[in-house]
């Protein structure tokens, strides 16, 4: 008595052989759209029968024409086997060998590329295969392609994230209210000049304040005008948010009357206020830009971030900022049990 290679059940009458086994005629139906193979062409795989349209690889999910791979019970295309089971590099497009490197957007690269060029917003290696190439400056600066796309350009776009990182910071009680906080945005050449200090050492400045001072003869302070915020033109909207937020709280310390406040402890808070409102951003840029700030060992912008933490451990916001408006450093342990 034959048994059916489908159904498992005795054959009974007419009876079909093909792929070394014997099938009821109504059972011999491709394995894949479950429609009858019944004098139609087909292909065998593992014993089993399929419109030749409908063996498909795996890895493509398009038809299997010719040469195949089996692995685990299933046909591949050689290609795709090879790039499921050897991944290739993502800037030479090479099989990997044993020891590869990863980047926080999970690209696969050889190490030797380790030193390659990579993008002062997102960090990706900037090359035809992951980014599309992008934009390099003199000082060192590079834009990817990727983050080109979503790059900030317009005065309006610029505008429409100040008015929201404004409202980000009077959510933490850094109200400007009505202060003035024009925003410019610019080129490399512009940044540069206005700069106040060198202690850029991660990356080339991205943003910054600009503010002016009048004097009488004896060197006494008479006047302060704030005057504009300058930010880098092209940087994505997620990383122009954070500079943002960055510069205002500056314009905030301004605003308030926080004078000679050492670098550490002005730029560490400005940081911080970053991180806070990264932290409430569900998103895999707020993740990328959350581990950049945590794993900064900057002298200035990572040593006081890490300080500015850690001292919002010992008191709230508000009662910090006071702290540091009057001692201008951040406060140990003991000041911060002692301080009223």
């Amino acid at each position: 008595m034959n048994i059916c290679k489908s159904c498992r059940k005795p054959i009974h009458g007419n009876v079909l052989e093909a792929l070394g086994s014997h099938w009821h005629p109504h059972c011999f139906n491709c394995r894949t759209c479950k429609k009858p193979l019944l004098n139609k062409s087909f292909v065998g795989f593992n014993g089993r029968p399929f419109h030749p349209r409908c063996l498909k690889c795996p890895g493509c999910r398009k038809t299997i024409k010719d040469r195949y791979i089996e692995n685990d019970g299933m046909p591949w295309h050689p290609d795709c086997y090879q790039k499921q089971n050897n991944p290739l590099c993502k800037v030479c497009r090479k099989p990997l060998s044993k020891h590869y490197l990863m980047d926080f957007w999970g690209n696969a690269f050889c190490e030797l590329h380790e030193d390659y060029t990579q993008c002062s917003s997102c960090s990706r290696i900037v090359c035809k295969n992951i980014t599309d190439g992008g934009m390099s400056f003199p000082d060192g600066l590079v834009i990817c392609n990727l983050c080109n796309l979503r790059g900030v350009i317009s005065q309006e776009q610029g505008d429409k994230i100040m008015e929201q990182m404004r409202s980000a910071l009077a959510s933490v009680g850094l109200n400007l209210h009505q202060s003035s906080t024009p925003l410019t945005l610019c080129g490399r050449n512009e940044l540069r000049e206005a700069s106040r200090h060198n202690f850029h050492n991660e990356r080339p400045i991205l943003g910054l304040t600009r503010w002016s001072t009048s004097t009488a003869a004896n060197g006494q302070v008479i006047a302060r005008e704030f005057n504009d915020i300058l930010i880098q033109k092209h940087l994505p909207e997620e990383h122009f948010q954070t500079v943002a937020i960055h510069e205002l709280t500056h314009a905030w310390f301004f605003y308030n009357n926080y004078r000679d406040l050492p670098l550490e402890v002005e730029e560490g808070m400005c940081v911080m206020m970053e991180y806070i409102w990264l932290k409430n951003q569900d998103t895999k840029n707020a993740q990328f830009r959350i581990m950049a700030i945590e794993n900064s060992d900057d002298p200035v912008y990572g040593l006081g971030f890490q300080k500015a933490r850690a001292s919002l451990k010992l008191m709230p916001l508000k009662t910090l900022l006071q702290f540091i408006k009057e001692r201008k450093t951040f406060p140990t342990r003991w000041a911060a049990f002692f301080y009223h």
